[in-house]
């Protein structure tokens, strides 16, 4: 995976000094059987490492963690409010069991959509009535569902110490994804004589394809600046640069982390840090869910090509570069064991897809690390990675004793109406001409 040379740089300025922190932490958690699991100490090692060279320096370090600071677990309090706002086509089918299994495990008040289904509303926010509101009223704990964000609305269901979380993957990569799934092509008459890639086609001119469609009376484009429309962009504002400079950094304010999916496990780490979690909340079953093959899947585009759609897709482009830097910004915060425990939580990973994936071993014991308490994990374990999303929602609807389901308005699909949806758009641009 080709990585960007300022990321590097960032990497060098966090990681080529020495700093010494260190802490202890009681936790526990709940599986899915109740029974309550208390976990040893958790402590963080502070090792000399050089960024390029780091595989040759991780030493061992013990005595480090004899002299370094000891903090009590109070300083570390896992946190429990959480939006995850699940950007379409952008890893986050792979990443959302993680949020639905915290979730079930510590009992939390979870928004869902009356139907039950992997979407709540989009675009608009939620009305009455397409949520199910818990017995005993309030506001909610936990949000995993598709939902677009809207910071007024979320704010006013959710607690002040919400963490706001979200994924996005590179522009032009997610611009394929979408491509594909939507069957774009088809539906607006992609087609040469003399090319069968759609892409090559569409960015001889992305302009010329009105792929810009309209619902509930909301402007949308799965072509151009999809990912940064989940998190609550108008799209008329795609050609104020300006204008979408600010409301990006508003997003990086609102927003604890953004998850790239091209650096998903330090993402992940950074998640476990930041939210206070334990190794065992982040760990997941797949690599990739939800990952289909197409014929243009991995073309590379030319440099011209690249130029072109970065001008047409701007906006997904800044969105993209500011939470990048972001990201390692977040990381280079951290202690600098920060990629020892990424390497620790790859190998850990490795184990537990070994261990699901078949064999006669009651449990899989993870042995303590620096990172990590000792785990003894049972082949029920290995039953929850598998779980898919449809059965974790009903888990929680059951656990937080929602009422059956009944007839309810579906949340829009804009992969079944895109057709009608283009369509509304290019009407309501001829009306405005008119």
């Amino acid at each position: 995976m080709r990585k960007d040379p300022f990321v590097a740089f960032l990497g060098l300025l966090a990681f080529g000094g020495v700093a010494i922190l260190a802490y202890f932490s009681d936790v526990a958690f709940t599986d899915n059987s109740s029974k309550t699991l208390t976990l040893g100490r958790r402590l963080y090692v502070p090792v000399n490492v050089d960024p390029v060279n780091r595989e040759d320096q991780i030493e061992d370090n013990h005595s480090a963690l004899v002299d370094s600071q000891k903090q009590s677990s109070k300083d570390c309090i896992p946190k429990k409010h959480f939006v995850w706002i699940k950007v379409h086509k952008a890893g986050s089918q792979t990443t959302t069991p993680l949020f639905e299994r915290f979730a079930f495990n510590n009992h939390l008040k979870v928004l869902l959509g009356a139907h039950r289904g992997p979407t709540i509303s989009w675009p608009l926010p939620p009305r009455e009535g397409d949520y199910f509101q818990t017995k005993d009223g309030g506001l909610f704990d936990a949000l995993y569902s598709h939902s677009r964000y809207n910071k007024t609305w979320l704010e006013a269901h959710f607690p002040d110490d919400t963490a706001y979380l979200a994924i996005v993957k590179e522009p032009f990569t997610h611009f394929k994804s979408c491509l594909h799934y939507y069957a774009i092509p088809r539906r607006i008459k992609i087609k040469s004589k003399t090319e069968k890639n759609p892409v090559k086609i569409f960015l001889k001119d992305p302009w010329k394809y009105k792929t810009e469609a309209m619902s509930q009376g909301i402007r949308w484009d799965k072509t151009r600046n999809a990912q940064l429309f989940d998190l609550g962009f108008p799209m008329e504002k795609s050609d104020d640069m300006e204008w979408t400079e600010k409301y990006i950094a508003q997003l990086d304010r609102d927003f604890l982390l953004v998850i790239i999916l091209e650096y998903h496990d330090e993402s992940l780490i950074l998640l476990k840090r930041l939210m206070c979690w334990e190794l065992y909340d982040i760990l997941l079953g797949s690599e990739s869910r939800n990952s289909r093959p197409y014929s243009y899947k991995s073309y590379k585009p030319t440099p011209e090509e690249e130029a072109t759609y970065r001008k047409y897709a701007a906006a997904e482009y800044a969105m993209y570069q500011r939470f990048n830097q972001s990201l390692w910004e977040k990381i280079s915060q951290q202690s600098p064991d920060f990629f020892q425990e990424v390497d620790n939580y790859r190998k850990v990973t490795k184990d537990v897809r070994g261990f699901c994936e078949g064999g006669t071993k009651k449990e899989l014991v993870i042995p303590a690390s620096a990172w990590n308490p000792e785990y003894k994990l049972p082949r029920r374990f290995c039953k929850d990675l598998k779980t898919n999303d449809p059965v974790w929602r009903k888990k929680s609807w059951q656990q937080l004793k929602y009422p059956p389901l009944h007839k309810v308005n579906i949340p829009f699909n804009a992969r079944t109406s895109l057709a009608k949806s283009l369509a509304a758009a290019r009407r309501d641009s001829e009306e405005k001409k008119e």
